[in-house]
């Protein structure tokens, strides 16, 4: 049987935010076509040609052919992945929400823990990352 192409999110494992994303996000990952990696593993970070505030700044996302997709362009790849989001990849790739969608990831990203419903900030060591699925 052919192993399903994935595509690497990475994502800052100690992230509150991130990890509450994720836990949204795995469900609707019918094909298994989603790798969740934490750039806080050395051999993970390593992967990556960008520096940890970088990573730190937006989502990054690597495509089974390896391109490098980051902030709205990372999450329009990430739904069209997603069967049943795939429609909203198709809109929100459409003007005029694709002129708006950087600047409104932008914010969300910077603001993402004063969202409605978000976690709230992990400031001391309380927080741990879930344990991973394996794939």
């Amino acid at each position: 049987m052919p192993q399903t192409a994935k595509y690497d999110i990475f994502l800052d494992g100690s992230c509150s935010f991130c990890r509450w994303t994720r836990e949204r996000i795995e469900p609707y990952d019918s094909g298994a076509r989603l790798r969740f990696l934490d750039y806080n593993d050395p051999a993970v970070a390593a992967q990556a040609p960008f520096a940890r505030t970088e990573l730190d700044r937006e989502m990054h996302l690597r495509t089974p052919e390896g391109a490098w997709l980051r902030g709205f362009d990372a999450w329009l790849a990430l739904l069209r992945v997603l069967p049943k989001f795939s429609w909203l990849s198709r809109i929100a790739s459409l003007p005029p929400l694709r002129w708006i969608g950087p600047p409104m990831y932008g914010f969300i990203a910077r603001h993402r823990y004063r969202l409605p419903g978000a976690p709230a900030r992990c400031e001391n060591d309380t927080c741990a990352p879930p344990a991973h699925r394996s794939d």
